[in-house]
């Protein structure tokens, strides 16, 4: 039993099933509940001025709620983790830190060196395995999904999964005003788009039955919106699964996407500098700036393009059939590298996780893991299959309601009253697939 210790929430915002919170509890006659806003991170956002932090403010906020139950407070520092823990650990003769584990790149550097410093200060250090439902390394190394899939369900069956509540204990006194703190740091109310009084309802009453028919349909409230939920922890990976595993297979298997990406990170780092496929490492991506933006302002004149970019930038989520649609436009009508996209991606998205995102944009690359033939999404049968009657299109693209229903779908043989496209997709796949047969051939000139 360690007489003083500290809780250090990051992507965990809540008490109920929350490993490392209720190990550092059972483990700690006082405890200190902190969350840092990590300056090494939050200064790529303007330091707190980007809209995505009012989620996370107001999550805070429900946190602080909830640990009030427990007689606690949360004490929040906005500081650089390794300059601000040491502080705390000799301010308040720390003998413990408690923590759950994290994955990315960064994150994990991170964790090194506060592991260092309590080891050499004789303070223990415990990251717990919280975030995911397999962690990596438990499931043997695998490149393609599918038999990852199969280790990943057998793993799975054989842990039982018990949901775990947080206990009281004695709370570090500390004199902290959240709401002055926060208030002062980011000074707005709530997310435009999400809020916390979404999830609980939509955990609960979503149709995990028709989310294999629906989920691609873009006009439609057809998927669940839980995932930036699910990267800040609000509620735990494994309340969701014990929810849709006897309903959902394909929303379970999206939960082991999820997993998988982790898993390729942790087994082949390198996905962070090089593509995964080492054929795919001589394509030459072009680095034309002036279409790089047109696709980021949503201005490529293909409606389903833009109004999904649109989407991006407003509400800081795109839905998951048109994150594919618009990476495949990215690096296959545009050729353009796809770390650009996963770099515009990382500022948008606020469900972003780093290890699922260069997974995901690899992927649709066609360059990642799990490779399938070379996939080029077009853009205007996309459109036309699920965005049948425009809805999602003109949502975003008021100024298309009165345009008829096949030029918004396909503007190259319909005339719209619309952007010209930057780039016909007939002769941009012709271009693709030739550049990609001359990436191997380059390849085995080298060797």
């Amino acid at each position: 039993m360690y007489k003083n210790s500290i809780f250090w929430f990051r992507q965990d915002l809540r008490i109920f099933d929350n490993k490392g919170l209720i190990k550092a509890i059972k483990s700690s006659e006082n405890l200190l509940a902190i969350f840092i806003f990590d300056k090494n991170i939050v200064g790529d956002f303007l330091w707190l001025k980007d809209k995505k932090f009012l989620f996370l403010k107001e999550a805070l906020f429900s946190l602080d709620e909830e640990l009030k139950e427990l007689w606690w407070k949360l004490v929040i520092y906005n500081d650089f983790p390794e300059r601000i823990i040491p502080k705390l650990c000799e301010e308040y003769s720390i003998n413990a830190i408690f923590t759950n584990r994290s994955y990315g790149r960064y994150w994990k550097g991170r964790d090194e060196k506060i592991l260092s410093y309590c080891l050499e200060n004789d303070i223990d250090f415990f990251g717990e395995n919280d975030f995911l439902l397999n962690e990596p390394e438990e499931i043997e190394q695998r490149k393609v999904f599918t038999p990852y899939y199969k280790l990943w369900s057998k793993k799975l069956f054989e842990k039982k999964i018990v949901l775990e509540r947080a206990e009281n204990v004695n709370q570090t006194e500390v004199d902290f005003d959240i709401k002055k703190y926060l208030n002062e740091l980011i000074p707005w109310e709530k997310h435009p788009y999400f809020t916390l009084d979404f999830w609980k309802q939509r955990l609960e009453e979503f149709n995990y039955e028709k989310y294999d028919d629906t989920r691609n349909y873009l006009g439609m409230d057809w998927t669940s919106k839980l995932s930036v939920y699910l990267r800040f922890g609000i509620f735990s990976v494994r309340d969701v699964y014990l929810k849709v595993k006897d309903i959902s297979e394909t929303f379970v298997k999206e939960l082991a996407w999820r997993d998988f990406w982790q898993h390729i990170s942790y087994y082949f780092p390198y996905v962070k500098e090089f593509e995964f496929q080492e054929k795919r490492r001589n394509i030459k991506w072009r680095y034309d700036k002036d279409l790089f933006r047109k696709w980021c302002d949503w201005e490529t004149g293909y409606p389903v393009i833009d109004a999904a970019m649109k989407q991006l930038v407003e509400e800081d989520s795109m839905h998951g059939r048109a994150r594919m649609i618009v990476a495949s436009f990215l690096t296959k009508d545009l050729l353009i590298d796809w770390r650009w996209g996963e770099a515009f991606f990382k500022k948008h998205l606020l469900d972003y996780d780093e290890n699922v995102n260069f997974g995901n944009w690899q992927w649709s690359a066609s360059v990642g893991a799990d490779p399938k033939p070379l996939r080029i999404f077009n853009p205007c049968l996309q459109s036309e299959k699920f965005d049948r009657e425009g809805e999602f299109i003109r949502k975003y693209l008021p100024e298309l309601e009165g345009e008829d229903l096949k030029g918004i779908h396909n503007p190259l043989e319909n005339e719209i009253d619309y952007l010209a496209v930057i780039v016909d997709h007939r002769e941009a796949q012709r271009e693709c697939r030739e550049e990609f047969r001359r990436s191997v051939e380059r390849g085995k000139v080298k060797d």
